[in-house]
């Protein structure tokens, strides 16, 4: 079974508002696939930074929050 006849058969199970998410998904996929990195773009930048080595500031204590019931 190809993976779009098991989408199909998935498909039949959802919900309206499922079925709406997953399209919705689907087509921001559609979208995001023209929008790859350019060639050689690792290779330029990794270890590219010059000046003085990054060092994270101290992050101080998380603050209290009360417990979930």
């Amino acid at each position: 079974m190809t993976v779009i006849e098991q989408l199909k058969q998935e498909a039949e199970f959802l919900t309206e508002p499922l079925a709406q998410e997953v399209l919705d998904f689907l087509l921001f996929v559609r979208t995001r696939r023209g929008t790859e990195w350019p060639p050689g773009v690792f290779e330029h930048t990794a270890g590219g930074w010059k000046g003085e080595a990054l060092e994270r500031a101290p992050q101080g204590h998380p603050e209290q929050r009360l417990e979930l019931e």
